[in-house]
C-alpha cells in the first residue's frame, strides 16, 4: 500500500482486537483523513480489510 501512497496506523485494543487505518501518504492524520479502516481480532485481517475499502474508494466504488 505504501507503494500505492497510502500509510498505515495499526493498533491493538488490549485483547479485543485490532484496527488498521490507512491514510494518503503526505497528508495529516486525522479521523477524517483516513481512506480505509477495519477492526478485527487478528491484525493482518485488519490491514486487508482496510486495504480493500482503501482501493475501493479509490476507484470510485465506495460501499
Amino acid at each position: 500500500m505504501a507503494r500505492q501512497g497510502y500509510d498505515l496506523q495499526l493498533t491493538r485494543y488490549d485483547e479485543k482486537g485490532w484496527r488498521a487505518t490507512f491514510y494518503t501518504s503526505g497528508v495529516e492524520h486525522s479521523p477524517t483523513s483516513a481512506t480505509g479502516s477495519a477492526w478485527e481480532r487478528a491484525p493482518w485481517h485488519a490491514v486487508q480489510g482496510a486495504a480493500w475499502e482503501a482501493l475501493r474508494r479509490a476507484e470510485g466504488n465506495e460501499a
